[in-house]
């Protein structure tokens, strides 16, 4: 568990009996909201980091270009690969020598056979030893038509061998991009531009912040949990200057073991909303969460 999620962990106190304040409906005091979903964005390769174009605060999308580490071998690595890969194909697609050795076996049959047929017209025209190398010629033509075959066959393994080996190439700058793994907002920075990483270290904090969460503790004696899966919720909290907003959501986990004290715990996803370029409810905040009973 990360530091954030132990400072920011929800447990919430119910407030004795369910209330009646909503027919249908129980509520839990003094809950707090906590991040949905985090992460801390490591490196997967080492060296120096090159550029860091975003910073603490900002909106990211996953997938968004958050750091890159030195490339510069690698992208040397991709274009060798990239042009091996162009080699390869050519000699995979390359029919010549097999259209050369069917043409040569070609002459080859045609010039035996006429020779052996001119030898049956007039014995002796054409010596048997001349018969006999041009028959040895003509399967020779054969065996060359196989070996011309075979010799494409292993340019095209060659070739899969050499797209494979640019596909590790691209890997390899791939892993030296660190992307954002979800939509979110950059909570810190760990690292800066010109410093040495190591795969593994955490360059920086991303959160979600566009859907938190609420955590409860029931009574398993009072309620059931087909009562409380997958039921609305509505979150009450206070802002700035007494100002008090509600949010919306729904109970999207029930533990199915109960805890010590015949309680067993809820969570429920709360989405989030913006206002003026800000989001209002953070993580951190008190709560008040009222779940809609069936």
């Amino acid at each position: 568990m990360s530091i954030s999620a132990m400072l920011l962990g929800l447990i919430c106190v119910m407030s004795a009996e369910p209330t009646g304040s909503l027919p249908g409906s129980m509520t839990i005091n003094n809950c707090l909201v906590a991040l949905d979903e985090e992460a801390e964005v490591p490196a997967q390769e080492p060296g120096v980091l090159m550029e860091l174009p975003v910073k603490e605060g900002q909106q990211v999308k996953a997938g968004e270009l958050l750091a890159k580490i030195d490339d510069n071998l690698s992208q040397m690595e991709l274009r060798v690969a990239k042009s091996q890969l162009e080699v390869a194909r050519e000699e995979a697609e390359n029919n010549v020598n097999v259209e050369y050795a069917t043409a040569a076996a070609k002459v080859s049959e045609v010039n035996y056979l006429k020779n052996a047929e001119a030898n049956k017209q007039v014995k002796g025209s054409v010596p048997e030893m001349e018969i006999e190398r041009l028959k040895l010629e003509w399967k020779r033509s054969l065996l060359s038509i196989e070996q011309s075959k075979m010799d494409k066959r292993v340019a095209g393994l060659k070739f899969r061998v050499s797209q494979a080996e640019l596909d590790a190439a691209a890997e390899k700058v791939e892993r030296r991009q660190i992307k954002a793994p979800l939509d979110g907002q950059v909570r810190k920075l760990y690292h800066h531009v010109g410093e040495w990483v190591q795969p593994s270290d955490p360059v920086l904090h991303v959160v979600r912040v566009n859907r938190l969460r609420t955590e409860g503790l029931l009574k398993a004696s009072e309620f059931a949990p087909e009562e409380v899966s997958g039921r609305p919720v509505t979150i009450k909290v206070q802002l700035a200057r007494g100002r008090v907003e509600t949010f919306k959501g729904a109970v999207v986990f029930v533990d199915p073991m109960v805890q010590a004290g015949s309680e067993y715990l809820v969570r429920a996803a709360i989405q989030n909303r913006e206002e003026n370029g800000q989001w209002l409810l953070r993580a951190g905040m008190e709560a008040e969460m009222t779940i809609q009973l069936k």
